[in-house]
């Protein structure tokens, strides 16, 4: 191909070929000088980026090869082998970035365990609990990335003197929400979180003031929640994903807005399967912790409930079967039937979900 070009030093093809040898040799770098070679003679010879972006990928240039494979994609949108290289990389980025966030995730605990010592000796407090804390957290990192903490930042939240007010907040919540115990319809379960709502918000009005520290909190819910999952305490973590997800929304009341609640994504995290419980977290987690748990459950059917409590089919439903209400949009019904026998209990609501929407209602 070196003889070829010495005689036609514009054709693009034998440059991609002898990309192709140099590849084969083992000779990454020559591989991409023809390659690039290659494109910029022919903009829209996508094996130029093929070869380019596979050439990059040997040299560790993970960021730079998924950028070029993206562009030959857009060139050869139907190219298996690019297809295939552009799966390849997402895998080798993500890998690459959650060993990176692993890594942080355990110099902050260290640094964030010194700096809290550092605190207590201040204040001529003993840190004999604080050497054995430090030595069960470095032990931890040594078996299984149990360091990971699922996006969480431990100066901020575990030891800081600032971030105290997280376990409060979460603490609080739970009481606002233990405290309905009244036995009733499904809207008992809107009268909890609301509870918890209440009750956070008068110890802490300051703090759904501000979207940075409740953002905190939905990270705090989404740990805990990835935490219990793994743990295989599948209950105790879909309440913190609901709340997690309830915290989220109900940010749109405080701060003025008043948009609804979507009470029906709450109840569905609340009661959900392991494969929508899971779907849900690994969009909210920076690490690929869930990874293979999603493997084991993406196959099973994504379940739901029916509104009406006399659902003759026992209110559980596969999703894809539900209907929803088309005025509110908050409520899932298994037939026409369970929608209109309903009715009478889901019409307030509705109705006020409705004046929301249109704006005639507000705080």
């Amino acid at each position: 191909y070196t003889a070829a070009i010495a005689l036609d030093s514009k054709n693009c093809v034998y440059f991609s070929n002898r990309s192709a040898a140099y590849a084969a040799k083992g000779d990454w770098k020559s591989a991409a000088n023809d390659a690039q070679e290659c494109i910029n003679m022919n903009p829209s010879f996508f094996k130029g980026y093929y070869r380019l972006a596979k050439a990059q990928s040997e040299q560790h240039l993970l960021a730079d090869a998924l950028t070029t494979i993206k562009k030959g994609l857009d060139v050869g949108t139907n190219d298996r082998e690019q297809k295939k290289l552009m799966r390849k990389l997402k895998a080798e980025v993500k890998g690459a970035k959650d060993e990176e966030y692993r890594k942080s995730s355990a110099d902050q605990i260290h640094n964030a365990l010194e700096q809290s010592i550092q605190l207590m000796e201040s204040h001529g407090l003993t840190r004999k609990c604080h050497v054995m804390e430090r030595k069960r957290i470095e032990e931890d990192m040594k078996n299984n990335n149990k360091c990971c903490m699922h996006g969480i930042d431990p100066m901020r939240v575990l030891w800081h003197p600032d971030g105290k007010f997280f376990h409060e907040f979460e603490a609080t919540f739970l009481d606002g929400f233990r405290s309905v115990k009244r036995q009733t319809h499904t809207s008992l379960l809107g009268e909890k979180f609301f509870s918890a709502y209440v009750a956070t918000m008068a110890k802490f009005p300051e703090v759904w003031e501000d979207e940075s520290k409740i953002g905190m909190v939905v990270t705090l819910f989404v740990s805990n929640s990835t935490s219990l999952l793994l743990e295989g305490k599948v209950d105790i973590a879909r309440f913190y994903a609901s709340s997690a997800f309830f915290v989220q929304e109900a940010l749109t009341i405080s701060n003025g807005t008043f948009a609804p609640v979507n009470a029906a994504q709450v109840e569905a995290l609340y009661d959900a399967d392991e494969h929508t419980l899971v779907s849900f977290l690994r969009k909210h987690i920076p690490c690929s912790c869930l990874d293979e748990k999603h493997k084991e459950v993406k196959d099973m059917p994504k379940m739901s409930s029916c509104y009406n409590e006399q659902c003759s089919r026992g209110r559980r439903v596969e999703r894809s079967k539900l209907n929803r209400c088309s005025r509110c949009s908050q409520a899932f019904y298994c037939s026409r039937e369970c929608q209109v026998a309903d009715w009478p209990r889901h019409k307030t609501i509705c109705d006020f979900d409705a004046m929301i929407k249109a704006g005639t209602l507000s705080l």
